[in-house]
C-alpha cells in the first residue's frame, strides 16, 4: 500500500503530466454536472419503497481494486463514484457507457462545494492498451466522518479551490476540472437521490450502454512511464497519453512559487 509520501510524489507527477499535455487536453472546461451510470434495475432498485428497496437511498460500498494495486483505498473505503468528464465539443457528458444504459446527473457545485466537504487525492492511472488517457480519483469527505479520518490518515488532502484537478474559486459557482486528466469522484457519503430530485438538483436520463465493466475493476498499466512511480525501461513501456508530444514531460519541480495558474 502506498504511503503519504508515496501519494505526494504520485500526486506530483499527475501534475506534471497535466504540465506536458498541449492543445485541447490543456487547461480547464467547466464541469456543471457530475453522473453516475448504472443500470435501469439498479437505480429501480435504489428508488423502489419498502423493505425491498432503497427508498431513494443511494448506499456507499466498498472500493473495487481499479487502479493502482497499491492506492490505499482500495478494499478500505466505502463510497459512490461519480464522473464529470464532458466531451470537449459538446460540453456534456458523453452518450456512452460501459456501466449502463442510466445516468443519475447531479449538479456539481451543489454535490461538491456548497457543503463543507474535504477533499483528498488518492490515485493516477491509465490501463492497458486504453486511447481515454489518464485518471485521477478524488476522495469527498464529510469533516469528522470515519471515511475522513481514515483519509487524513492515508490519503494526501487538497483544497477545493485551487487544486489542478477539480475546483471551484471562492465566490464562484462555477466548477472547473482539468481537460488533461478524466476526473473521478470517490463521494463517501450515502445520497438521497429523491430528494435531489425533489429539489431539481438531479435529474435521470439514458445512455448508450458499450462494453462492459469487470466486477472487481481494470487494473493499472504497470509500465506506463507517466503513471508510475517506479523507472521502467523504455523498451518496455507503453506509453499511454492523450497528448502528441506524450513522451516530453518537462523537468519541472513543483513548489508554491513555481507552479500552475491555479495557485
Amino acid at each position: 500500500m502506498y504511503s503519504k509520501e508515496d501519494l505526494e510524489n504520485l500526486k506530483l507527477k499527475a501534475i506534471l503530466y497535466l504540465h506536458s499535455q498541449r492543445g485541447q487536453y490543456s487547461g480547464y472546461q467547466e464541469c456543471s454536472v457530475i453522473y453516475r451510470n448504472k443500470s435501469s434495475s439498479y437505480f429501480n432498485n435504489i428508488m423502489r419503497r419498502g423493505r425491498r428497496g432503497g427508498n431513494g437511498i443511494m448506499e456507499t460500498y466498498i472500493k473495487d481494486n481499479n487502479g493502482d494495486p497499491r492506492c490505499p483505498i482500495n478494499n478500505r473505503l466505502d463510497g459512490l463514484f461519480f464522473s464529470c468528464n464532458m466531451d470537449f465539443e459538446t460540453g456534456e457528458p458523453s452518450k456512452d457507457s460501459p456501466f449502463g444504459e442510466r445516468r443519475l446527473r447531479i449538479d456539481a457545485y451543489e454535490m461538491l462545494f456548497l457543503d463543507d466537504y474535504r477533499m483528498y487525492f488518492s490515485d493516477f492511472y491509465c490501463f492497458n492498451s486504453n486511447k481515454r488517457g489518464h485518471y485521477v480519483n478524488i476522495v469527498v469527505t464529510t469533516p469528522g466522518s470515519e471515511a475522513d479520518d481514515f483519509c487524513k490518515q492515508h490519503l494526501v488532502a487538497i483544497s477545493r479551490k485551487k487544486n489542478p484537478f477539480i475546483h471551484c474559486r471562492q465566490g464562484s459557482k462555477t466548477v472547473r476540472k482539468s481537460c488533461g486528466v478524466r476526473v473521478e469522484i470517490f463521494f463517501t457519503d450515502d445520497v438521497n437521490i429523491k430528494e435531489l430530485l425533489g429539489e431539481e438538483l438531479a435529474t435521470f436520463e439514458d445512455c448508450q450502454c458499450t462494453g462492459y465493466s469487470k466486477p472487481n475493476g481494470l487494473p493499472k498499466n504497470l509500465n506506463c512511464p507517466h503513471c508510475n512511480l517506479e523507472e521502467s525501461d523504455d523498451s518496455d513501456t507503453e506509453s499511454c497519453s492523450d497528448s502528441d508530444d506524450s513522451n516530453s514531460v518537462p523537468s519541472y519541480q513543483y513548489s508554491p512559487q513555481n507552479s500552475w495558474s491555479w495557485r
